[in-house]
């Protein structure tokens, strides 16, 4: 099993629709259109990240041009918090693909809610696609507690308080809440390792191929 990761995002000095030169600028009229999004590499390779509104003024962009691009993430760094600016009633293009293989990109068109920040999230579907995950960010904070929801890039029974709980791939779990760091859940026989995290906080696990790819911090 991999050694544990914690990452907790920093805000990016990057702001995007921020520029009258930038494509992107459209003053949507009040700061409750800017959303933070933190960006996340659990995959096994370096991704570079882009971002556009899908559509302003009728006219569709091209989300793989270099003008959109936020971030470019190795495998294990930080992820990139980037605040953007949006119109709820169109979509938001989120492009991921990795710098250092030939062919592994994605692409997702999603709508978004005002006043709600997101993880995407590029993960891994297998050795040769990159998937994108957009996922509200949330905190479930319980006193004396571990506050844990788990996305994984594959179909799982994992026991989790002696109770088994199957994952869908792709799709995050509900929250579950446990107090002893290396023995309350397992997956496969083996106990997931969680003790460098904190009590009384909330975390997102993402799992790639049983293992934990990253710990992501609900702040």
């Amino acid at each position: 099993m991999k050694a544990l990761k914690l990452y907790i995002p920093i805000l990016s000095s990057l702001l995007v629709a921020c520029s009258s030169e930038d494509i992107e600028t459209a003053n949507f009229g009040s700061d409750t259109y800017k959303n933070d999004y933190n960006y996340v590499n659990a995959t096994q390779y370096e991704v570079a990240f882009h971002m556009a509104n899908t559509e302003l003024d009728g006219d569709e962009r091209d989300v793989s041009n270099d003008k959109y691009h936020v971030a470019t993430l190795a495998r294990d760094s930080t992820p990139a918090r980037i605040r953007h600016e949006h119109n709820t009633n169109r979509r938001i293009s989120f492009y991921a693909k990795s710098v250092n293989k030939l062919g592994m990109l994605r692409q997702e068109k999603l709508k978004v809610n005002n006043k709600q920040n997101y993880h995407v999230i590029a993960w891994q579907d297998d050795a040769e696609k990159i998937q994108i995950k957009l996922l509200e960010k949330q905190k479930q904070n319980k006193a004396d507690f571990f506050a844990i929801r788990i996305l994984s890039n594959e179909t799982l029974t994992i026991t989790i308080n002696d109770q088994a709980i199957n994952t869908n791939k792709g799709e995050v779990t509900s929250w579950y809440y446990v107090d002893d760091c290396n023995s309350d859940i397992i997956i496969n026989e083996k106990p997931l390792d969680l003790c460098a995290i904190s009590l009384d906080q909330s975390y997102t696990l993402v799992m790639n191929n049983n293992d934990i790819e990253e710990i992501i911090l609900e702040e």
